[in-house]
């Protein structure tokens, strides 16, 4: 049975006529008229005793009406609790994020959500390394890699660009920088890498036939990107980095170097990875959403 129709009766026995009723709704009379008739042949009953001057419910009518306040109150209340969901999830989820990337920009993030959403609960942890996230005992986890784990679902979020980065005191110092090759007489710092000296892969943005593989000595290496990026706004070198860390509030000022070139670098797509689910929590599915939506508009300053 159409509800439309039904919330159209109650309306009308309300008014106490078709006319009132035809006014509040912003119809014609002629057309109340007309799905009230439709209603009586969908219920097979007539519903009301209609005079010049009333309206009377019959046995029938007086039971559709019972029977279609409730219904639509069971609506209105169903229709509230979503509106007011996002303030009453609770729970609790247990995140793991990448150290840099987390410290960089998640941490704040997870700070707005768990204000937005106090009843829920987040635990979180600043990991690298976590590939079982059972054992780990983490529901969502953001991941960078090229090949997210094959027993989890992974959601592409986003892919990250490298470049080179210099304090501006280092450009004037060494500078200038014009080509790749003036690379080769300057110093690195980067991820951590197994030779002394590392090889990197330049292309041109525009000619995929300009390539150059310009090979640099380390000055300094670790896998904590804020520490990469403090080290190159210290002048220790040409930071390897990927293209969001200029973006964080500590690493404003660095230099983009040789913007013209792309430079091949790991590990360079984010994932949201969560285990096989068809029904995650409420709690769980309003976190992912939330990362999915902020790191995405994030993602779109990067470029």
């Amino acid at each position: 049975m159409d509800l439309n129709l039904i919330g159209l009766f109650v309306e009308i026995v309300d008014s106490r006529s078709l006319s009132a009723a035809a006014r509040k709704l912003g119809m014609t009379r002629a057309n109340i008229s007309q799905r009230l008739k439709l209603l009586e042949r969908e219920t097979g009953a007539q519903l009301l005793r209609r005079s010049t001057r009333n309206l009377e419910l019959t046995q029938a009518g007086h039971t559709l009406y019972d029977c279609g306040l409730r219904m639509l109150e069971d609506l209105k209340a169903a229709r509230a609790s979503i509106d007011d969901l996002g303030q009453s999830l609770t729970g609790r989820v247990r995140v793991s994020v990448p150290t840099g990337f987390g410290r960089m920009f998640i941490g704040p993030k997870l700070l707005e959500f768990a204000h937005a959403h106090p009843g829920i609960t987040l635990n979180v942890t600043f990991n690298n390394s976590i590939e079982d996230l059972i054992a780990s005992e983490v529901d969502v986890a953001l991941r960078i890699t090229r090949t997210p784990p094959l027993d989890c679902v992974a959601r592409n979020i986003c892919s990250f660009d490298w470049s080179l980065y210099a304090s501006a005191d280092y450009v004037e110092k060494h500078g200038p920088i014009e080509s790749p090759a003036d690379l080769e007489r300057l110093a690195l710092v980067a991820s951590p890498h197994p030779d002394r000296r590392i090889t990197m892969t330049l292309t041109h943005r525009q000619n995929e036939a300009d390539v150059h593989a310009i090979t640099m000595q380390p000055a300094l290496q670790s896998s904590d990107f804020p520490f990469l990026a403090e080290a190159t706004c210290a002048g220790m070198g040409v930071g390897l980095l990927p293209a969001y860390v200029p973006h964080a509030p500590s690493s404003r000022g660095l230099v983009r170097l040789l913007p013209q070139y792309r430079v091949a670098g790991p590990l360079n797509t984010l994932y949201i990875v969560t285990l096989p689910n068809r029904f995650p929590s409420p709690a769980t599915q309003a976190l992912i959403d939330f990362l999915r939506t902020e790191i995405t508009a994030l993602a779109q300053t990067w470029s």
